[in-house]
């Protein structure tokens, strides 16, 4: 094997690198506690099941984000899982031993005020075995946060290949029409948030039902906010030239996130 250009005594790369062969969840630690933890651990599970790529045991895992809490007890960390090596083109060794990773870094500084958004250009593919994973193949999320930059908005709506809003660039959308608050559903492309999870389950003195979302009802939406574990929950204020009437997060849902924020 050739590095840069310089022979390297390693013979194997990760199928994680070669082909996005993995997946993996990112959180934050909050005085050494893991946000969310049920709900990270609960989509590991899930996608390590449909990927078929083993997981090791929550009590591994929770000793390792233990360790990195002695060292930096508030800061974003990201578990990453792959196949592993070995394996012949895309299909994989029969004696692949999966591994995986844990990356840090420090929490962001998040900006308060409502953000301003557009419709990306770009549209998600349609992969219904793959729709709510997070895998490592986020290409699509690469090229749009490219997008975003030329286009100077603080973040863009993103569509499937049919036209239908899915999320933002690396947040779940909620909004508001008539009074009745909706997300949009994920059968067929777009990532399932765990902060997206917590609050169709256990929504705070609200309802919220999924739905198609199309772009001919975004000139009827009262209101919006963007969820996201690591960035909470963001406000919107304008989608293209289109001023939302109530540019701010409901109160139930500010008072219930601050409850976390406190923690």
């Amino acid at each position: 094997m050739w590095i840069n250009g310089t022979p390297s005594s390693q013979r194997e790369l990760d199928r994680g690198l070669q082909f996005g062969d993995g997946h993996f969840t990112t959180l934050t630690l909050r005085h050494g506690r893991p946000r969310f933890w049920p709900q990270h651990y609960q989509r590991l599970c899930q996608a390590s099941q449909r990927l078929a790529i083993a997981l090791p045991s929550e009590t591994e895992l929770l000793a390792c984000l233990e360790t990195i809490a002695t060292e930096q007890p508030d800061c974003v960390v990201k578990l990453i899982f792959t196949r592993g090596f070995g394996g012949r083109g895309y299909a994989a060794a029969t004696a692949a031993t999966p591994q995986w990773y844990a990356t840090t870094a420090p929490l962001p500084v998040i900006a308060k005020n409502a953000l301003t958004v557009a419709i990306a250009e770009l549209r998600l593919a349609n992969s219904p075995q793959l729709a709510g994973l997070k895998t490592l193949n986020r290409l699509e999320q690469v090229l749009l946060a490219q997008e975003r930059a030329q286009r100077q908005r603080d973040e863009l709506l993103v569509t499937d290949q049919q036209g239908y809003v899915i999320e933002a660039i690396s947040s779940n959308v909620f909004y508001c029409i008539s009074g009745r608050w909706y997300t949009p559903e994920l059968s067929s492309a777009g990532i399932a948030g765990v902060v997206r999870q917590v609050l169709l389950q256990d929504p705070p003195n609200m309802v919220i039902e999924e739905a198609q979302l199309t772009l001919q009802q975004l000139c009827s939406i009262e209101q919006m906010f963007l969820s996201n574990s690591v960035l909470g929950l963001r406000p919107v204020a304008q989608i293209g030239d289109y001023r939302l009437p109530k540019p701010h997060l409901p109160g139930t849902v500010e008072d219930w996130w601050e409850q976390f924020e406190s923690c």
